[in-house]
């Protein structure tokens, strides 16, 4: 199939207009590429692993319960398409989960088989030859992307790249490894925030996590500011839950990050 061009020059010009402004967050980044990537490959959800300077993959963003379940299945088995994307730097394409091409991944294959999906590609978010982590794209049924799709998600994936390292040569690499540890530490603070949130009005986290994405995004904030500001005790959570409406649902991305 072909790519929505309208839909593509949105994404892009979404990513473009914010780096050639004042910058981007990391996490607003990776957020808006993997939501991005899923849209113009026309995918029911989709989901984020990073490799961890430290060690290992970590996952850091995903569209629902059911991929962020696939995506923490393969930072623990150590096997699935997006662990193969970082491996090689390559894109991994399984048109047919069904098929004999997701064999190689038992457990990863029975459980998307059984969370409803038919299909999945992984994209690698690529520096200087290396794949520093992968975006996990899903569908419900079995679907091959054509050229023109495998391309536009590549190029959405490797321009969030490029706005998390604004340095040049080696320094480039050290660069988004310490992005990559600012935003894996404010994963913590954030669910801290969650958590406050969810105790001060007897909410369920999901719900809690709505309200602290709305109001960053009504306050021209970032995530890990609302959550800095709640856990340092600036910001009272009670008073974010009665002030500030949802406006978004629970089906959208939900990310990790700081």
């Amino acid at each position: 199939m072909s790519v929505d061009r309208e839909q593509l020059a949105h994404a892009m010009v979404e990513l473009t207009t914010r780096l050639v402004a004042d910058g981007a967050d990391a996490a607003w980044l990776l957020r808006t590429a993997t939501r991005s990537v899923s849209e113009v490959t026309g995918a029911s959800a989709a989901g984020l692993l990073v490799a961890d300077p430290r060690g290992g993959v970590e996952v850091l963003a995903a569209s629902d319960d059911t991929s962020r379940f696939l995506e923490l299945l393969q930072t623990l088995t150590g096997e699935g398409p997006c662990v193969d994307c970082i491996r090689t730097g390559e894109v991994v394409a399984v048109p047919d989960l069904d098929g004999g091409d997701s064999a190689r991944w038992p457990a990863f294959r029975l459980a998307a088989l059984s969370g409803g999906f038919a299909a999945v590609h992984a994209f690698p978010l690529r520096l200087r030859g290396r794949a520093l982590g992968g975006v996990n794209v899903f569908h419900e049924r079995r679907r091959e992307l054509g050229r023109e799709e495998l391309a536009a998600a590549q190029a959405l994936a490797d321009l969030a790249v490029l706005g998390m390292t604004a340095e040049s040569g080696d320094r480039r690499e050290a660069r988004l490894a310490e992005t990559t540890l600012a935003v894996l530490n404010g994963r913590v603070r954030v669910a801290q925030a969650v958590g406050m949130v969810a105790a001060a009005r007897n909410l369920d986290p999901g719900a809690a996590r709505v309200l602290l994405q709305s109001h960053a995004d009504r306050t021209r904030a970032t995530t890990g500011e609302v959550a800095w500001a709640i856990t340092a005790g600036t910001l009272d959570p009670a008073e974010l839950v009665a002030t500030v409406l949802p406006s978004h649902s629970a089906a959208d991305l939900r990310a990790e990050d700081g």
